[in-house]
């Protein structure tokens, strides 16, 4: 089946009196700003409060952001409520991929965003969106996915929330428990694109309208705005976008009832496209064949499992002890405020001392003669002097901080998903040179 043009470059700019004809090739420009509509909580349907939002997108790491515009102007595809048009992306963090910062093998999603376009009298729109491990690609010649409601994740979205009149962004919360999908299609990198991509659809199934055209591989960067890749800046407006890791330019639609390669035979959903692979003529002549989508998870659909390793060798001390750093409980976390306990243990006791940390290992003498390594590279931050407890001239004493308080609280060193910070605790031993020691390392990995 060989894509179909469904519009020439010339002939894009269709007159907003002509939506409602259903026209076959339904692209519409842009004319009126996109405007930023509610977070809705798919459980109950309902907008999240402002500051349930706020503490929502802090606790999300985005995993695919597919919202840069079309260098040339801004488009969105009227959707007939009979066709599902179905898309591609990457999400990173298979097995065997060069991976970013903070990317994990499968994905809890639990945020999803689209913009559409949707022209109603009064009222809202109603719209249906779906999300799949891996259907393939559409590009040349390939196979059609079978109806959609037989496989994936479909939400209904709901309607009394949905805005209707003009151009929307809307996000829903779909709470801790999300669904799950694989990093690269299905948990492993293959360096073969139709099989490290999910595939996601929307649907119009009442109210005139379709989602927002995105990606600009051209002016932008592919991946940008997610983990650790900076965003890319806008071609059309100059606001931090994102291009859509691994999609392509062309797109499936497919019409209830209706077989592939031929056009629309189903003359309940008359007019519609036929099922089958389409474009616009080609990027950059056209707009780039991909829907706008952005895409959040809080981790791992098992729970991001905390790392903490130990490194470098502890100083002994005046009565034999060698302090040790542990971390005691809860996850270190990019995002979320529980506390992670970090401890050094086996301290001299009624002693004071301090915890500090940074980013990069080393194990540099103390000082000469004295047995203790400094183990964490310059700069550092130093947390509030506390006293050992325990008992004098035993190694019961401890100290503790709650490391998730403590990155939260500074602005020296960036936290994202996946960063890396070092760990040591100072304290005193005035018979031991220097009149101090140092306890040995711990090397902590943030989950999202």
């Amino acid at each position: 089946m060989v894509r179909s043009t469904l519009i020439a470059a010339g002939a894009m700019l269709l007159c907003g009196a002509s939506f409602a004809q259903q026209q076959a090739a339904p692209l519409y420009p842009v004319t009126s700003p996109v405007q930023r509509g509610p977070v809705i909580n798919l459980r109950t349907g309902q907008p999240l409060s402002a500051a349930r939002e706020a503490q929502m997108r802090a606790y999300t790491q985005i995993v695919y952001d597919n919202t840069c515009t079309y260098s040339v102007a801004g488009y969105y595809f009227g959707g007939n409520p009979c066709e599902d048009h179905i898309d591609e992306g990457r999400i990173p963090g298979g097995v065997g991929g060069n991976n970013p910062l903070g990317s994990t093998i499968d994905n809890n999603i639990t945020f999803f965003e689209v913009s559409y376009c949707a022209f109603v009298a009064t009222g809202s729109v109603n719209m249906q969106v779906g999300f799949y491990d891996n259907l393939g690609q559409c590009g040349g010649i390939s196979p059609v996915p079978p109806p959609l409601s037989t496989q994936g994740t479909i939400f209904q979205l709901p309607v009394a929330t949905l805005p209707g009149n003009g151009c929307w962004t809307v996000g829903f919360d779909l709470g801790n428990t999300g669904i799950c999908m694989p990093s690269d299609g299905d948990g492993i990198f293959d360096n073969v694109a139709n099989l490290d991509v999910f595939n996601w659809s929307w649907r119009m199934v009442s109210g005139n309208g379709g989602s927002l055209l995105s990606g600009e591989p051209i002016a932008t960067v592919s991946g940008s705005c997610t983990y650790n890749i900076p965003c890319s800046t806008d071609p059309l407006y100059g606001n931090p976008c994102g291009s859509g890791l691994g999609t392509i330019d062309s797109w499936w639609v497919n019409t209830d009832g209706d077989p592939a390669g031929g056009a629309n035979t189903n003359t309940a959903c008359s007019p519609a496209l036929g099922t089958g692979c389409y474009w616009f003529g080609g990027h950059p002549t056209g707009p780039f064949s991909s829907y706008w989508l952005r895409l959040g998870s809080n981790g791992s659909c098992g729970g991001c499992v905390a790392t903490a390793v130990n490194y470098c060798t502890a100083g002994t001390t005046t009565n034999g002890c060698n302090a040790a750093m542990t971390l005691q409980s809860g996850i270190p976390s990019a995002s979320n405020a529980a506390p992670a306990i970090v401890a050094a243990t086996g301290v001299e006791g009624q002693k004071t001392g301090l915890i500090f940390f940074g980013i990069g290992q080393q194990a540099t003498p103390w000082a000469p003669a004295s047995s203790s390594f400094l183990c964490v590279k310059s700069p550092t931050l130093r947390t509030a002097v506390q006293a050992t407890g325990g008992t004098v001239n035993a190694c019961n004493g401890s100290m503790s901080i709650d490391i998730n308080a403590q990155l939260a609280a500074q602005t020296v060193f960036p936290v994202i998903a996946g960063s890396v910070f070092d760990i040591q605790a100072w304290f005193r031993d005035p018979p031991a040179v220097k009149t101090t020691h140092l306890s040995n390392g711990l090397e902590i990995v943030l989950c999202p």
